[in-house]
């Protein structure tokens, strides 16, 4: 027997011991960085010197009982399980570790290894290695639970040189944890009682865990069952999504069989195998959630359910976007970000140019992906303009029913694999745009043109560039160039930009959180004429009227300050104030109820105001604080809210005072739609305001329609006198005309059916709620879904440009030059007949 750590170790534990590291250092290569040949390379390596080290001890005889053998025995043991975790890196078993029971299981190898020298050990060595023996078990008899209906068919591949070993690893763990504890644990009260309590803890966390989940779950599904689609007026996962119950668990349990494993008990074996779906994640591989989702099972609720909750309550629209190929191996690797600044009109047009790679490994499964980005426009701004580049060739998108276009898309994407491209019009000023095929190992190049009004904030003009989400632009080239006629002089430009001639620039690394502040500009003369309209650019300056509402409704949310609150209710102590509670309905705010009825009403995550349900709505006033969290009109479906809310706004609009930072996605798409009369101010405005009876007078109409954050309004009139006005006025007016026609119908299924409204998009080229641009590759896949151009339209926004449609100074240019080339070429013959004459 051995008497000292410090004893010579043989050489063959060396030995053992430097493949061990080896092999570990090929797992972390495959896990980390490791394209696919590397891991296959790595897991035939480690299996090699796996069976290499067995041999060795075998047949050198150090398996029979020696000084060494616990030692040799456990170098074996924890190579068989480096080895089983290696092989999974390219022939997937289980899913991504969590990290927590990845250091689990190196806690437990370490403490393998350790035990080898259990006996010449101090004291309090030896208890920590009893405590993290006993806490660490559950492990392996967790892992070779889940592999049992693997067994049988590991036990026939033994032959294939023994790589279907590893799936009995958690079994080599577990004899050989049973050996030590029978051995040297047990025998000794201490040890034992340390090992036991060890246990005991690992059981308790993993009960109260199981537990936790059992309640979230049973929550969430109580809540959901209180409604039913079709019979109420919401669908029952919007009261889930407004219920205070949000966490990691509940995350975890919405992404059920998404983005985390659960098991299901089926004829073949104890748990299911992994499955693929893309989602803002890999899939992971949680055993304590695996366990609870066995014991307590799953959420009844429906996965398109539970993707609209994520969607909403965790902000993840852009994961939730239907996909017709993957796009896993997809990054975004140049984005080039040009720009036509006019602050003298408030508005600004910028061209977005990326790159998107294919990055995939080499692997004979890999396929053609599809890219799918969301951008993020500024507050008013609309699409104008698409391009794909085809063969090295840049092809200019062509406006359609957003239903061609889907059409177009979806059978060209999904049965000839051939190259579409395509954007829609999504609600909270975003846009979704589709590319395919990114080719393995390939890229592909697209452009997009946005069309915004400049927004003014605090005396300033505030420009803010399109972010996007998608492909990872984590290490994309950036390259920044905005254009202006002339720069201020005083005017402060963004971190790491400089100045280009009369341009101002940026490279660097792709970051979009940004903005330029440029002083405010009074507002030129500008117009627009096209197709007989004249589109005229007018300052905007708010007026009022008096007004004395009759009723005020507070949209009482988690966004909401008790002390405004308060405010609000003691300046309208003489007049009827109501809240909207959930369980209660409408409630009148009084002394006596106040604190209360706030306290329930924020710990809701978001509301959703039952405008239709208001009395009388002509003399009432909405007061609102809202957050980024809520529903779109759209997720609403054609529910009996929904349906509601149309037929209430078709029929009168409402007041709506904005006291907050953000509007939430609910309201921002009504007040978009001119369902509302929104007005937006501080507390202090408001308490005036409400004090002089002095709101906000509506001034919009068909012929007048404004832009209130950027200070300006486009006027529409009969008129063909020639003008000087860039064309982006009659493409702004366009787009707000369509959503103010369309008022809440703006998400509707059928909303694409009003002729007249697509023309006036076609017309003035804009992606809409009606419309969307789209690239095909051929002029006959544009011919078999009827997709065709409009000669009589502006066509795709352009830089340095004014469009398609050239105006009276450039027809005036147009014509000069080619006078002169007709003087040059003919001038000779012209002077020579002249001579002749005389």
């Amino acid at each position: 027997m051995e008497t000292g750590i410090s004893k010579r170790l043989p050489g063959i534990f060396v030995f053992g011991l430097a493949c061990l590291c080896l092999a570990l250092i090929v797992l972390t290569f495959a896990v980390y960085m490791g394209p696919r040949s590397i891991r296959e390379t790595g897991f035939v390596l480690t299996h090699f010197m796996l069976l290499l080290y067995f041999f060795v001890i075998w047949l050198s005889g150090h398996l029979k009982r020696n000084p060494h053998r616990r030692k040799l025995v456990a170098i074996f043991v924890l190579l068989l399980l480096v080895d089983a975790y290696t092989v999974n890196t390219s022939m997937a078993v289980f899913d991504a570790t969590t990290p927590w029971f990845a250091i689990i299981l190196v806690l437990m190898g370490a403490n393998i290894l350790a035990f080898s020298w259990f006996e010449e050990s101090p004291e309090w060595v030896k208890c920590l290695q009893c405590a993290l023996l006993g806490f660490t078990f559950l492990a392996p008899v967790y892992l070779a639970c889940y592999l049992l209906n693997m067994y049988i068919i590991s036990i026939i591949g033994l032959i294939a040189i023994g790589i279907s070993l590893v799936t009995f690893s958690p079994i080599f763990v577990i004899w050989f944890h049973t050996r030590m504890v029978r051995k040297l644990v047990w025998p000794i009260y201490r040890y034992r009682f340390i090992y036991l309590c060890a246990m005991g803890l690992a059981v308790m966390i993993i009960a109260a865990y199981a537990f936790l989940y059992a309640t979230k779950v049973n929550a969430m599904d109580r809540i959901y069952g209180q409604t039913t689609p079709g019979t109420t007026d919401m669908p029952g996962w919007i009261r889930v999504a407004q219920e205070p119950m949000f966490g990691p668990v509940t995350e975890m349990i919405l992404r059920t069989g998404i983005t985390y494993r659960a098991p299901e008990m089926d004829a073949f074996g104890f748990f299911d195998m992994p499955s693929q779906r893309e989602y803002d994640s890999e899939v992971k591989h949680d055993p304590l959630f695996v366990l609870s989702a066995f014991i307590f099972g799953r959420t009844s609720i429906p996965e398109e359910d539970r993707v609209k909750i994520l969607s909403v309550a965790y902000d993840k629209r852009h994961f939730a976007e239907e996909r017709l190929w993957g796009g896993r191996h997809l990054a975004t690797t140049n984005v080039n970000t040009r720009a036509d600044l006019w602050p003298h009109y408030h508005l600004a047009y910028t061209e977005n140019t990326i790159v998107v790679n294919n990055e995939g490994e080499e692997d004979w499964r890999l396929w053609n992906e599809e890219a799918i980005y969301t951008f993020h426009l500024p507050e008013g701004g609309v699409v104008t303009s698409l391009s794909l580049w085809i063969n090295n060739r840049e092809e200019k998108g062509i406006l359609t029913t957003k239903q061609k276009a889907d059409s177009a898309y979806k059978e060209i994407v999904g049965h000839q694999y051939r190259d579409p491209s395509v954007v829609h019009w999504q609600e909270g000023n975003r846009v979704v745009v589709r590319v395919f095929p990114v080719p393995p190992h390939g890229k592909r190049q697209f452009k997009i043109g946005i069309t915004a009004p400049l927004k003014v904030q605090d005396g300033q003009l505030l420009y803010q560039p399109t972010w996007f989400e998608g492909p990872s632009a984590e290490h994309a080239d950036y390259k920044v160039s905005l254009n202006m006629q002339q720069w201020p002089k005083e005017m402060a430009t963004p971190s790491g930009f400089f100045h280009d001639d009369n341009r101002l620039a940026y490279l660097g690394n792709y970051h979009p959180n940004w903005e330029l502040k440029i002083p405010n500009e009074t507002i030129d003369n500008a117009a627009f004429n096209f197709n007989g309209q004249r589109y005229t650019l007018l300052p905007y300056t708010p007026a009022y009227e008096f007004f004395t509402p009759a009723n005020y409704y507070l949209d009482v949310n988690q966004s909401w300050h008790y002390n405004d609150y308060l405010e609000i209710i003691s300046k309208l102590k003489d007049k009827p104030v109501w809240v909207f509670h959930p369980q209660k309905g409408w409630t009148a705010v009084n002394a006596l109820n106040k604190k209360n009825l706030f306290e329930d009403l924020l710990e809701l995550n978001f509301s959703l105001f039952p405008f239709h349900l208001i009395p009388q709505p002509a003399t009432a006033m909405v007061i609102t604080a809202s957050g980024q969290t809520s529903p779109q009109l759209s997720d609403l479906g054609e529910t009996t809210f929904q349906n509601s809310l149309r037929s209430c706004f078709n029929k009168q609009r409402i007041r709506l005072y904005d006291i907050g930072q953000t509007l939430s996605p609910y309201l921002a798409t009504l007040k978009e739609s001119r369902s509302l009369i929104y007005e937006k101010g501080s507390l202090e405005q408001l308490l005036s305001q409400i004090s002089k009876n002095s709101f906000l007078k509506p001034e919009e109409s068909s012929s007048q329609l404004i832009m209130a954050s950027s200070g300006i309004r486009i006027a529409r009139s009969a008129d063909s006198t020639p003008t000087q006005g860039p064309d982006h006025l009659a493409r702004l007016f366009a787009y707000n005309y369509i959503l103010q026609e369309l008022g809440p119908r703006v998400a509707a299924a059928d909303a694409g059916k009003d002729s007249l409204l697509v023309q006036v998009a076609k017309e003035a080229y804009v992606v809409s709620p009606l419309s969307s641009l789209i690239v095909l590759e051929t002029q006959a896949d544009y011919d078999q879904f009827g997709i065709k151009d409009d000669n009589n339209a502006l066509k795709n926004a352009s830089l340095n440009g004014h469009g398609a449609v050239p105006e009276p100074h450039e027809w005036a240019l147009f014509i000069v030059a080619v006078s002169l080339l007709f003087y040059v070429r003919f001038e000779k013959l012209l002077f020579r007949k002249k001579g002749k004459a005389c």
